[in-house]
């Protein structure tokens, strides 16, 4: 019998769990890159929540590309290379940074029309900026406020987070 040090996971693909809470399936990408001595597997990505195992393996895939490019002798992928061909002019311009917020917004759990920052969204009066907290308690979410720039709305919210930890 051989032993195996991998951990069980929720999902049968590369990059993916199950969230316990909402049911959803997380992908999540490790950037080895920024790795550390106190990290020392680098810093985990959040990708996106999505419905199906399948679609959140292959946001992971978009992201592993995203951060390792298609040509990486490291690329593991839970689907052929071939299948994002199409994809590959979205998935290689811009910043890395840019890039997984793009992925992001795929994300069934993402806000359409929303901010770049966590926790930000467009406010329905006069184009203004909202900042809330998500499910703190038994709250749905705690509402932070509305700001005039999408900054001020994300410091506010950056305020809230250290401010419960």
């Amino acid at each position: 019998m051989e032993h195996t040090s991998r951990r069980r996971s929720s999902s049968k693909y590369r990059g993916v769990s199950k969230h316990r809470t909402t049911g959803r399936y997380e992908a999540h990408f490790w950037d080895r890159y920024s790795a550390s001595k106190s990290r020392a597997r680098g810093k985990q990505v959040y990708v996106g929540g999505f419905c199906t195992e399948e679609e959140a393996a292959k946001m992971y895939d978009r992201a592993a590309i995203v951060f390792l490019g298609p040509d990486s002798p490291d690329l593991r992928l839970n689907f052929e290379l071939e299948e994002y061909l199409d994809e590959l002019p979205f998935l290689i311009q811009g910043s890395v940074e840019e890039r997984i917020a793009r992925l992001r917004r795929k994300s069934v759990g993402f806000s359409r029309g929303a901010s770049k920052y966590r926790g930000v969204t467009r406010h329905h009066s006069q184009g203004r900026w909202e900042a809330r907290l998500g499910r703190i308690g038994e709250c749905k979410y705690n509402w932070l406020g509305v700001y005039d720039t999408e900054e001020e709305a994300a410091r506010a919210y950056d305020w809230a987070v250290v401010s419960l930890r």
